[in-house]
Formats: structure tokens, sequence, C-alpha cells
């Protein structure tokens, strides 16, 4: 086959994961890419190879992950690196957005993304070897008017990231928690919902921050292109990053939350203190 990793990307009919399924296949790695759709992914890298596997994959139905994944490992005879990719943001104020939206919003990603972990580690556990990457997002850090319950998800993408990290080193598994700035997709464009209520008490909220963000839309700073070459690079690095910001948007923003953070704790630390018991 190839003394080349083996990877699986999640979500790969466009943006950052089609670029990444691209370069992989550029470079001559074997990779099996997933979508809702097979066809889509038949049509943007062509079909069945060699060293190409197209799955329609439903990640928030855990018996079709691991049904895939089975199909994934009879075709590879292996698994070296995971790229949790699948997700989507939903913008809309917290009162009117349906809970059906949110539950919706979190099956894809997060539960979408722990199906997919869930199936994979028993094999990297058997190989005593592996990489996770799971997409969370400069949103796991800053949030927005509208974004809510989409920050709320890469929150909790980044917990779980973190979490398994610790899990999982002894069995020789890495985790890298990948952490995207504005990157130049259809994030903006197609792979977004929104819920603006017709006579809304926020219409004027929605109108500004919805003209924001359709302001970004193929103006981001940042290139997936080279984002998929940064995360190979990172895949194959003896001691791999555990913690990855793409953008210098996401790396400074960060910086400036936390910076802020502990600014705002050193301030509090009298306050929190009158909670401790007397000594």
């Amino acid at each position: 086959m190839s003394d080349k990793k083996t990877w699986l990307v999640t979500g790969c009919s466009k943006g950052l994961g089609a670029a990444l399924v691209r370069e992989l296949i550029a470079q001559g790695y074997p990779v099996a890419a997933t979508s809702r759709k097979r066809d889509s992914l038949v049509r943007e890298f062509g079909d069945e190879s060699e060293r190409f596997l197209p799955l329609s994959m439903d990640v928030t139905d855990e018996a079709d992950v691991r049904a895939k994944v089975a199909e994934v490992e009879r075709k590879f005879s292996r698994v070296d690196v995971v790229v949790n990719n699948a997700g989507y943001t939903h913008l809309a104020t917290i009162e009117e957005i349906g809970m059906d939206e949110v539950r919706a919003l979190f099956d894809v990603n997060v539960f979408g993304t722990m199906n997919v972990i869930r199936a994979f580690l028993p094999i990297m556990r058997a190989q005593g070897s592996g990489h996770i990457f799971n997409v969370s997002s400069l949103g796991a850090y800053n949030v927005g008017a509208l974004s809510g319950p989409y920050c709320a998800t890469k929150h909790a993408v980044k917990a779980l990231s973190e979490t398994l990290a610790l899990e999982v080193e002894k069995f020789g598994i890495t985790v890298t928690d990948v952490k995207p700035g504005f990157m130049r997709t259809e994030f903006f464009g197609s792979s977004f919902r929104t819920t603006a209520p017709v006579n809304s008490p926020y219409e004027a909220l929605y109108r500004d921050n919805m003209a924001f963000y359709e302001g970004q839309n193929g103006h981001q700073e940042g290139s997936p292109e080279k984002a998929a070459k940064l995360y190979i690079e990172v895949a194959e690095m003896d001691e791999p990053y555990g913690s990855l910001p793409m953008g210098t948007d996401s790396c400074t923003g960060i910086r400036d939350i936390c910076a802020n953070t502990v600014e705002l704790m050193d301030a509090m630390l009298p306050v929190a203190r009158r909670t401790d018991y007397d000594a």
C-alpha cells in the first residue's frame, strides 16, 4: 500500500476538509474522506482507488460511524491520523433559536466528534499509535452576539480534546486541538445558518452582526491550502503540537483574551478569597 500515514477526514465536500484531502492526495497519502453524500466526494476527488476511499457517513449516527470505520480498517488495515473537521454554525440569539436547532448543532459539532473518536480509539490503542485532530475554533475562547450555541459547541470540543489527550497519551496516541480563525472557505457562505424572526426585538443586533459576518465572506485572511499543509507538517512531527491556532487572528485573539482573563482574575482574587474557610 504505502509507507505513508493513513488519514481519515470528516466533512470533506468543501472548505478546509476538501483542501486537506486534496493536499493529502497530491502528496500520495492514503486517505478516507467522509461527507453526508458520497457523490459530492467523487465529483471533487474522483472515485475509489488504491489510496482513496470516499464514504458517505452521518457523524451523528453512532452505528453508521462504526460501520464506516470498519470499512476504512478493511481497506487500509490501519488508521494513523483522524481529523474531526465536520461542523457548521447557526447564528441566532439565545432567546430565539429553536431548541431543535441547538440540539442539531451539538449533534454534529460535539456528539459527532465524540462518535468518531470513540470508534477509532480501539484501533489506535491496538496499533499503539495514532493522532487525532479535533477542530474547535477561536470561538472556543471568543464569543459574539448570535454565536452563543456555536461557541458553546467549540468550548466543548476544546475541553474534550484536552481531556482526551490526558487519557490516551499512555497508548501512544496524540491529540491536537485545532483553533482556526477566519478561513477563506464557505463558512460564511453556504456553511452557516441563521434564525432571524420577523419583528424580532433583536432586529438591530441581527442586522449589524450579520453585516459583519457576511462581509467576511471571501475576504478572510486564512488560507485553507496553507492550513492543509500545516496539518500534514504537524502530523509528521515527532512531538506534535497539542494546541494549534491557525491564522494570525486566532493566535493574537486567544492571546489577548487570555491576557485579559489573567488581569481580571488578579483583580478578583480578593473577592474569590471571601469564600475560603478561615485559616
